[in-house]
């Protein structure tokens, strides 16, 4: 079953799907999009509450099997590649590793799919596999730029070095911070319902510090577009600080958001400054924002 349809004004897809394929069951709908037959603009999506606006383009392509996951499934960009590492703009909605429950629709996956699909077209040797290592994360709803080592070697020194690199990103905040631009420094630990918390202390002895700066580039209503640039790389470290100012990151429900415009946490790896593993050279990478933030701000 193949179906397009041009989307007329603004709709959660899942609720979008379920008025306009009412033969279909909900949990049949929920499973299409889990397996990836249901694409927007062309872009395989899985969240069942992304935002459909006027103009976009659905597609529902039950023939596609998500078994057979690749890197053309997940429109894997690659920003930059050499002999020892790899740096790509992950989309929302895509997980860094596995879990448990999910295998094959992640990152990690998607890259090794494509180094091993490249590998096959240059050696004699057909079983050859190629595999990378995850230098940093992403969280699921987050984008943007994300890099992998060729070599556990490379992983490891990237990561020594991790915190001495530049590492900016743009999120879009409900209102604004008192301070047009400031640091914001406290301590942060995770909770056995894996939400972070935040301490001005460090007595939690599973506490690690966390240092985020911050500038107000623009205000549009009722929300923010902040340039963020992080000096320690902890986990939820800006949903986490963006909250404590006051303006949680728009489609952030688990710090405190009350809007999702974007059907997804609007917050986008734009810029990475480093230095080349091997040649030690500094490099440059960036991703511009999704589309959707100008929609928004």
């Amino acid at each position: 079953m193949k179906k397009i349809i041009r989307i007329e004004k603004v709709a959660e897809l899942l609720d979008f799907l379920m008025a306009a394929l009412p033969d279909i069951k909900r949990t049949r709908l929920k499973q299409h999009l889990k397996h990836g037959c249901i694409s927007v603009n062309h872009r395989i999506t899985t969240q069942f509450n992304f935002q459909l606006r006027p103009g976009d383009e659905l597609m529902l392509d039950t023939s596609v099997a998500r078994a057979t996951t690749s890197a053309l499934q997940f429109h894997l960009e690659i920003i930059f590649e050499d002999e020892t590492l790899l740096v790509i703009n992950k989309p929302a909605g895509l997980l860094t590793i596995a879990t448990d429950k999910i295998q094959r629709e992640t990152a990690i996956f998607a890259v090794n799919d494509y180094l091993n699909k490249k590998a096959a077209q240059n050696t004699r040797r057909p079983e050859y596999q190629k595999r990378v290592f995850v230098v940093h994360r992403l969280d699921r709803d987050v984008s943007g730029l994300l890099v992998f080592a060729k070599t556990e070697k490379v992983k490891l020194w990237l990561q020594e070095h991790w915190n001495q690199f530049q590492k900016e990103y743009v999120a879009i905040v409900e209102g604004a911070p008192a301070r047009p631009r400031g640091q914001v420094e406290s301590f942060l630990a995770e909770m056995k319902t894996l939400k972070v918390y935040s301490r001005p202390h460090s007595k939690d002895p599973h506490a690690k510090k966390a240092v985020t700066e911050y500038e107000t580039l623009q205000r549009k209503g009722k929300y923010s577009i902040i340039n963020i640039r992080l000096k320690t790389g902890r986990k939820h470290q800006i949903r986490v600080h963006m909250a404590e100012l006051g303006c949680p990151i728009s489609g952030d429900k688990l710090y405190g958001a009350k809007t999702n415009p974007a059907g997804r946490i609007t917050l986008h790896a734009t810029r990475l400054a480093l230095r080349h593993p091997v040649t030690r050279e500094e490099m440059v990478v960036t991703s511009p924002p999704p589309a959707v933030f100008e929609r928004i701000a």
